[in-house]
């Protein structure tokens, strides 16, 4: 027949050091894991991020070269039907005005776009909401420790 307290003794750590030694050594493997989840995550949105970019820069691409061709020839056309009105050097002075400031108002929305495009974005949150779980895992162990 087994008495109570040999069962309690088997049922709890002969030491408590090891107790302390498995847990820290299960939050570092823990922590590890995580980390590396979270690289994973990052290197998978990345590649998928720079497959579209890629895409889309190959079609922008070959659009403004199709369009600037035809927009060269509009231009010079406008130029030349103006030049019987108003001489040719001022005719081309009319039709390039406004040309540069459209082009320098699009370079300028353009660059503060990019400035303010996010990468990485689902990255960044999970690892917002890891570090946000780990400080609230902190702060109650803290709260509960005797």
């Amino acid at each position: 027949m087994l008495k109570l307290g040999t069962v309690m003794t088997r049922l709890q750590p002969r030491d408590e050091g090891d107790g302390i030694v498995a847990r820290l050594k299960e939050t570092a493997d823990g922590l590890g894991q995580l980390v590396s989840d979270h690289v994973k995550l990052a290197r998978i949105e990345l590649v998928a991020e720079a497959k579209s970019y890629g895409r889309g820069v190959a079609v922008l691409a070959v659009a403004a070269i199709v369009l600037v061709l035809g927009y060269a020839f509009a231009c010079t056309a406008a130029g030349l039907a103006l030049a019987t009105l108003v001489g040719a050097p001022l005719a081309f002075v009319f039709v390039a005005a406004p040309n540069l400031i459209a082009g320098v108002v699009g370079l300028v929305y353009a660059l503060r776009k990019v400035q303010q495009t996010r990468i990485l974005p689902e990255s960044g949150m999970e690892a917002a909401r890891s570090v946000s779980a780990l400080g609230q895992a902190a702060r109650s162990n803290a709260l509960t420790a005797p």
